[in-house]
């Protein structure tokens, strides 16, 4: 995983599903980069899957940005990723875009 941190959010690169395993250290990383930027944009151009455990830690990461006024956007989630969200009826929880610019963009007018 790695995280650009950027003045205005932190974008966060994963490059492999997210499992149980991958879960638990994207869970501390999400934590981090929320508490010092607020907004995250979570791009998830390299992630094929999304495991239960994985779809969790998507949703507290939302909770804590939201407490905090902030949002984590989704950047180019794989069909199958967003099937999960719309399966589990938290499609609309996240904003999501095709990449990691137009998220930024979005942040910096409607969503920031």
């Amino acid at each position: 995983m790695q995280v650009d941190d950027r003045p205005d959010a932190a974008v966060v690169h994963v490059r492999t599903d997210i499992d149980a395993g991958v879960a638990a250290v994207l869970r501390d990383t999400l934590t981090d980069a929320v508490d010092r930027r607020g907004h995250v944009v979570l791009d998830m151009a390299g992630v094929d899957t999304l495991a239960p455990d994985g779809l969790a830690t998507l949703v507290r990461a939302h909770r804590r940005a939201r407490q905090r006024g902030a949002w984590v956007c989704l950047s180019g989630p794989s069909r199958f990723v967003l099937t999960v969200l719309h399966t589990m009826k938290v499609d609309g929880v996240f904003p999501v875009f095709d990449d990691c610019a137009a998220a930024l963009d979005w942040l910096h007018g409607e969503g920031g």
